[in-house]
């Protein structure tokens, strides 16, 4: 059950048994107000909003309505819906930062216990309504930073398992030209001084073997044209295996569901286009996984004259900025860097669009 989920449950059931005691002891006896009915519906509409977009305004807001049901005193065990809000808290602030906003609520439920009941009765709940808060906000916390630490393992793995299919095809693109390079000197060299002695034996010969003489010069001069033939071929049909390397890349990510497009003799020349292209399809991957909660990831890879185009879409929330954080500022840079542009578009409820455009170094085939 992924962290979205887990807080999504706890919610339902703890904002469905608040509203227990309601049902059983204030419905028959009449002492149920609308207001508290449409304040508790409030509070589960606003929590429901902040999973779907997260804001800190959707979470200060159901805070209020936590502590406005307080005032309305129906069953007293309304404070428990701020823990709810504690246990949001934190997934995103830091501990200094969570842990303030915790005290300033819990003041002020102590307030509205005080002004509901009594100073005595707000002086006997703050203690446990508090401690409920901190221990969901520092499990949360805890299990972030796990997710986190996981996610960011997976990645330096991923990362290190792309790169190596990199760095091998680097080392057999570096085999192959020193291979070729032998053949067109050695020979290249030995075909071309033969041509030339069957020229000079040519002018030497009658007959019959004058006309051996000048069909070996033939072959040997269609022999040294193979040979060259051979070598330009080798260097053309080089390259990093582009789809290999992103296949390493996506096949160790269990979520989001990752859908590859990518022709299959797709190579580029350059192996630091390879890595910045791999790096990018990273970051986009941890971007749809971490932080859009995506359950559906499309990657795209072109290659457009000499340009690699490489295209994401995501099924996740989306975000309100398209700036992002430092996973997307530093993809920008790495591209920026090799030359290229890099387009975000996002929007709450409508997942990320990725666009990156990289120039290429040399032919792709």
């Amino acid at each position: 059950m992924s962290q979205l989920r887990l807080i999504g449950t706890i919610a339902l059931v703890t904002w469905l048994l608040v509203a227990l005691p309601v049902l059983l002891y204030h419905v028959p006896d009449g002492s149920m107000t609308w207001q508290w009915i449409a304040v508790y519906l409030s509070f589960g509409a606003l929590f429901a909003l902040d999973l779907r977009r997260p804001h800190l305004l959707w979470l200060a807001l159901a805070s209020a309505a936590a502590l406005y049901l307080v005032l309305l005193r129906c069953n007293g065990y309304e404070g428990a819906l701020l823990a709810l809000v504690a246990m949001q808290l934190g997934t995103r602030m830091r501990r200094v930062t969570g842990i303030a906003w915790i005290l300033g609520q819990t003041a002020l439920l102590g307030v509205a216990n005080a002004i509901t009941f009594n100073p005595h009765a707000a002086r006997l709940l703050l203690p446990p309504y508090l401690g409920l808060q901190l221990v969901a906000f520092f499990v949360f916390d805890a299990m972030a930073r796990e997710v986190a630490a996981r996610t960011a393992l997976a990645a330096s793995n991923t990362e290190l398992r792309g790169v190596g299919q990199i760095l091998a095809d680097t080392g057999r693109m570096a085999e192959r030209l020193r291979i070729s390079q032998e053949l067109h000197d050695a020979l290249g060299h030995h075909l071309t001084a033969l041509s030339l002695n069957l020229e000079a034996a040519l002018q030497l010969t009658q007959g019959a073997a004058h006309l051996s003489v000048a069909k070996a010069q033939s072959l040997a001069r269609r022999l040294l044209s193979d040979v060259r033939e051979i070598v330009a071929e080798s260097r053309t049909r080089d390259g990093i295996n582009l789809p290999e390397a992103l296949r390493t890349l996506v096949g160790t990510v269990p979520r989001p569901q990752i859908h590859l497009d990518i022709p299959e003799d797709l190579r580029t020349p350059d192996p630091e286009r390879a890595h910045t292209l791999l790096r990018c399809a990273q970051e986009i991957v941890t971007n749809a996984a971490r932080h859009s909660e995506a359950k559906n990831l499309w990657i795209i890879v072109r290659c457009e004259g000499e340009t690699l185009r490489i295209e994401a879409r995501d099924d996740g929330r989306g975000s309100e900025r398209a700036d992002g954080g430092f996973g997307i500022r530093g993809m920008r840079e790495r591209v920026s860097q090799a030359g290229g542009e890099l387009r975000v578009v996002t929007q709450p409820g409508r997942g990320f669009e990725v666009t990156a455009l990289l120039p290429v170094r040399g032919s792709v085939a």
